[in-house]
């Protein structure tokens, strides 16, 4: 089955299992979707955790999806210059582990292109797709963050205001990236489909994509450099593992939230959340503190 924060992502995913595809290559499908279409939450250059169990092994993999920051990125200057706030706008920029994070899941657990899986994203971006009421209430919010950017305005504020329920926006540069990776990894396509993959990274973080990226740091004084790009890969890891109520409980590492989802489920079994009747205030008070306490 697929699952995901919007139909159209599911939908896609789905049909990439219909197509003979396997849980990586729809998981993949569907998260690159929604750097598409729920792109106010999530952005193809941004970040992707994955988790994965493989069925014949019972063996649960993760991969971090989490960039790190830029070799010139400096305390000092954060300290000194902005109050010891990392300030809004180019310095808060990591290297996009996201790219790197889809790829490795493909290349070690899926078994089709990236061409194949970034397909309906790239459909959804050039051709575009109707707003959400809450994709709505999100742009409308935060329209006056959107107008500090020339460039989110360009995007995001087509008609010089937010998007409304049902109105199509339209990625144009998004597809463009997407059809870049899958064209570079065409262009390879007699080597075989790791070759490709390696071909379709190559293209974000040492192609034309890299290039615009380090020249608009370069440009603008941000941090990141073409070294930053090329040096960058995932890690890739075990799970974290604990138990509760007789059932295993998988995370992602400390690099993200994942060990607080245990910390708080070891301090409910050690209150015997069991005992206390659901959905009353003694339970609801429960649940509250231990995440106060995993926290």
């Amino acid at each position: 089955m697929v699952s995901a924060g919007h139909h159209l992502a599911a939908d896609a995913a789905r049909d990439i299992l219909d197509a003979g595809g396997n849980a990586a290559d729809a998981g993949v499908c569907g998260g690159i979707c929604l750097a598409v279409l729920l792109s106010e939450y999530v952005n193809f250059a941004g970040v992707a955790p994955i988790i994965y169990r493989h069925q014949e092994t019972g063996k649960v993999t993760t991969i971090s999806g989490l960039g790190w920051w830029p070799q010139k990125a400096s305390l000092e200057v954060i300290q000194r210059d902005y109050g010891g706030k990392i300030p809004l706008g180019i310095l808060r920029t990591v290297i996009p582990g996201a790219p790197d994070a889809w790829i490795s899941a493909l290349e070690r657990f899926g078994t089709m292109s990236f061409g194949e899986v970034a397909y309906a994203a790239i459909q959804f971006a050039r051709n575009g797709f109707a707003i959400t009421e809450l994709s709505a209430e999100i742009y409308a919010a935060e329209a006056d963050e959107l107008q500090r950017w020339p460039e989110n305005e360009r995007i995001y504020l087509p008609k010089g205001r937010p998007p409304r329920a049902g109105e199509k926006l339209v990625l144009e540069d998004l597809a463009g990236s997407l059809q870049y990776m899958t064209d570079q990894e065409k262009s390879v396509a007699q080597k075989g489909r790791a070759a490709g993959l390696q071909a379709a990274r190559l293209a974000f973080y040492q192609g034309d994509i890299a290039r615009k990226i380090t020249r608009y740091h370069a440009e603008n004084n941000g941090w990141l450099t073409a070294d930053d790009l090329a040096n960058f890969r995932v890690e890739i890891e075990s799970a974290s593992r604990s138990t509760f109520s007789g059932l295993d409980i998988y995370t992602c590492g400390p690099w993200c939230q994942g060990p607080l989802l245990s910390q708080v489920l070891n301090i409910l079994a050690a209150c015997k959340i069991e005992h206390i009747a659901r959905d009353t205030s003694s339970y609801i008070h429960t649940v509250v503190e231990a995440m106060k306490l995993g926290l």
